[in-house]
């Protein structure tokens, strides 16, 4: 029996949330050709051999229309929806795979969460998406006490702590641990190398059982009408360590905070950097606007810039 021979893919890397090289979060973009199939086993394969937070499998055009669908992956699974590989795969069609600027400006990426819709600003190099979500704030929130089980060095903030951290999906399948500290310092004690946090205490309201992971906030500033608010967050993952940028997990903490305020039909901004105590800052921008009720959210866009690094040919 003849073997089959090995075809060559493209992939480009890109670090993202950020315009300066190895700064922000790497990303891997497989562009897939019209005559290469692979299965979703093959491409957990090539995520794992990357070996980045994510990669993105980039399937050809299938009709005229400006739509691309992009698979996501992690090292161990696939994800519905993350926010640094959209941010950076529209920056990647919009300055390097020829799309016009017009074809940009009404793109569509076509994820397992649903469709993005995207813009790009050539002036200031910056890619717009308006996400999908389905924004749950759980019923049960996390003890805090299992936060310090999980990270020592916060031992100390105990008595002067709120006792439990909101449990927030972004959307169905993407949750994240909002925890608030106060300082700087906090944030910068945090062991990337940290203990999982007890399954037993992630209480998901009914059907929404999740990937769920921790992520830490310290509130730098906000304005007077609280329609404004810089912050830096952390997120660190047991199995894949510390993420320099994480656009999901932004995103829900700004919806967490949008709805807190709850001005009906108010829209809310958020600069968010991350990434910053390991050496990657990363730039991440969040609108979220709030229905007329105040009380759900509307429309959540996710901003941000990314510069190329590498590119190259794989076998597969």
């Amino acid at each position: 029996m003849a073997q089959l021979q090995p075809k060559s893919v493209r992939y480009v890397t890109l670090d993202v949330f950020t315009t300066e090289r190895f700064k922000g979060n790497p990303l891997a973009i497989v562009k897939l050709p019209s005559d290469v199939t692979l299965g979703q086993d093959v491409k957990q394969r090539i995520a794992r051999e990357f070996n980045l937070s994510e990669t993105v499998f980039l399937h050809p055009p299938s009709s005229e229309t400006p739509s691309r669908t992009c698979d996501i992956f992690t090292p161990s699974e696939e994800l519905p929806f993350a926010g640094h590989p959209t941010i950076g795969t529209l920056v990647y069609l919009a300055t390097t795979d020829g799309l016009a600027t017009e074809v940009v400006q009404s793109l569509t990426l076509q994820t397992k969460a649903g469709p993005i819709k995207a813009s790009f600003d050539e002036e200031t190099g910056v890619a717009e998406a308006s996400i999908p979500h389905n924004v749950r704030i759980h019923q049960k929130p996390v003890p805090w006490q299992s936060i310090v089980d999980a990270q020592p060095s916060l031992k100390e903030l105990e008595a002067g702590s709120t006792t439990s951290c909101p449990l927030v999906s972004i959307v169905q399948g993407m949750t994240f641990i909002t925890i608030k500290l106060q300082r700087f310092e906090d944030l910068a004690s945090l062991t990337p190398g940290c203990s999982p946090i007890d399954p037993s205490v992630l209480r998901w309201d009914e059907g929404w059982d999740s990937f769920t992971t921790p992520y830490f906030y310290v509130v730098v500033s906000e304005n007077k009408d609280r329609r404004k608010m810089h912050v830096r967050s952390r997120m660190l993952e047991p199995t894949v360590g510390e993420d320099p940028a994480t656009g999901s997990a932004a995103s829900a903490l700004a919806a967490y905070l949008a709805l807190q305020r709850g001005t009906a039909s108010a829209t809310y901004s958020f600069n968010i950097e991350q990434g910053v105590e390991m050496g990657r800052k990363s730039e991440i921008g969040v609108k979220v606007r709030l229905d007329e009720s105040g009380k759900a959210v509307k429309e959540v866009i996710l901003s941000g810039a990314a510069v190329p690094v590498s590119q190259g040919t794989m076998v597969v």
